[in-house]
């Protein structure tokens, strides 16, 4: 068996990644890779709906406290953050829980609690119902980050796992452009009475990724009856599956006091802060200052979705080209994507707000969001590189943190324009919030050029966490 193994690598050495002998040995991780990509989809519709919907007629125009959903500016703040609440609590204990359960079996539970809250929704009328049904499909879908990086450590070959990532994790920017544009229309149509119907439908979608999900993913290739003998020896050589742990077992002091963890952990927030503000506020940005009506600032506000997908995938595949070449470390590879992917667009998202024609403020926002692509190869990959063995764990807390910056961004926003009217005075207000958008890019980006690391930290092997406290977990810094 060595020596086939020792074959196998041989043939999976090439430049060109995978050889065609391999490439026939199985197909299953791709219909894998296919389902965790609906299920990110699902992800991020379940997310825009509300705010779409909040637009399109979920709070009636000009209503009376005496009917139902009369919510000020403030309270639609609290309802589209409720769902970061469960989002960021969530995300920690589902990582914890891959001790005692499977991630397949996290991740798929956890969705499809998110999907039955959401065809319930429309039925709920008051404020603190609305709120709490949030803040639960919020939980449903913290365990979405952690533990599917889990399930692409075991199904993804090395020399694809930047690919691998982009595109699995890459269907939630397809659910931010299905999400705005079908929203859109459904909340400007009679199909089961307008802003309903986008909860309806997002929830049949889920109930159908439920069955794929449960039919055909498993924890690893050999849990697998659907994988080829081919396909589990090939990946059982060519893949670092993660390794079971108990909670005693994670390095919570370590990783808390770890330069590069702790600057990944800020990068994370610092990215959520601005991504999280466009995410849930675009369209009453686009309806507000740029006048769209409702249908088309939902269709606009998908634009920025495709450029930001797109930048996902270019750098994927960039970061892999970069770091197989060998001529640039793998340090230097995440610090590179996070400059793209925060500093560039900082002073792009900035200059969009001070013009008043169309055309300017979409190119600016659009070639922004290409370059925040970048940020799956600045930290989500880089919690691979720090901790393979303890990545679900180091991403549930980031993610947390990330997630922690979409609590504070709707609300910043709900503050900022509550009682405001005329364009010019809500120009002025968005700009406001765009610039502390702007500036927490800035300081993210910024200091993970100084801080962080891509290196393995020596806490990643739990026979590491007995040294003596003295020892330096710090990897030195590329640049």
């Amino acid at each position: 068996m060595e020596s086939s193994q020792e074959n196998l690598l041989v043939e999976t050495s090439s430049e060109d990644g995978i050889s065609p002998q391999v490439a026939k040995s199985g197909w299953i991780r791709y219909p894998v890779v296919f389902i965790l990509s609906y299920g990110f989809l699902l992800d991020y519709l379940y997310r825009v709906n509300v705010s779409v919907a909040l637009e399109g007629g979920m709070v009636p125009d000009n209503c009376t406290q005496n009917q139902s959903r009369c919510w000020d500016e403030i309270e639609q703040g609290y309802v589209l953050s409720s769902f970061y609440w469960g989002y960021t609590i969530s995300q920690l204990p589902a990582a914890l829980f891959l001790s005692k359960l499977s991630a397949t079996a996290i991740f798929g539970l956890g969705l499809t609690l998110s999907t039955v809250l959401t065809l319930i929704q429309p039925l709920l009328t008051g404020f603190w119902a609305n709120l709490i049904c949030r803040v639960i499909v919020g939980m449903g879908e913290g365990a979405t980050f952690p533990l599917a990086l889990t399930i692409i450590s075991n199904w993804s070959p090395a020399q694809e796992r930047g690919v691998f990532t982009a595109m699995a994790t890459g269907g939630r920017y397809i659910g931010g452009v299905m999400g705005n544009i079908l929203s859109g229309v459904l909340t400007s149509s009679n199909f089961l009475g307008g802003w309903p119907s986008v909860f309806y439908v997002y929830g049949a979608m889920g109930v159908v990724w439920s069955v794929l999900w449960f039919t055909i993913v498993r924890d690893s290739p050999a849990k697998s009856h659907l994988t080829s003998e081919g396909e589990k020896e090939y990946l059982a050589v060519s893949t670092v599956p993660q390794r079971k742990f108990e909670f005693s077992e994670v390095p919570f002091r370590r990783i808390l006091t770890s330069r590069p963890a702790i600057s990944t952990f800020l990068l994370h927030f610092c990215n959520g802060y601005g991504f999280f503000m466009l995410l849930t506020d675009l369209p009453k940005f686009l309806k507000q200052v740029q006048g769209f009506d409702v249908e088309s600032s939902a269709a606009v506000a998908a634009i920025p979705y495709v450029s930001i997908w797109l930048g996902f995938i270019f750098s994927g595949f960039v970061s892999d080209r970069l770091i197989n070449s060998g001529k640039v470390s793998l340090t230097n590879v995440r610090k590179i994507c996070a400059l793209f992917a925060e500093f560039l667009p900082a002073f792009l998202l900035f200059s969009s707000t001070l013009f008043n024609k169309n055309l300017p403020v979409l190119l600016l926002m659009n070639v922004s969001m290409f370059f925040q692509g970048f940020a799956n190869s600045a930290y989500y990959v880089n919690y691979m590189d720090l901790s393979p063995r303890f990545s679900g764990v180091l991403c549930a807390i980031g993610n947390s943190a990330g997630s922690a910056a979409g609590l504070i961004s709707p609300v910043v926003v709900g503050w900022l324009l509550n009682g405001v009217e005329g364009h010019d005075a809500l120009q002025r207000k968005w700009q406001l919030a765009f610039a502390s958008a702007s500036v927490v890019w800035l300081v993210g980006s910024l200091q993970f050029v100084c801080l962080g690391s891509g290196e393995k930290q020596p806490w990643d092997d739990v026979a590491e966490v007995v040294e003596e406290e003295g020892d330096n977990d710090d990897a030195p810094v590329d640049i």
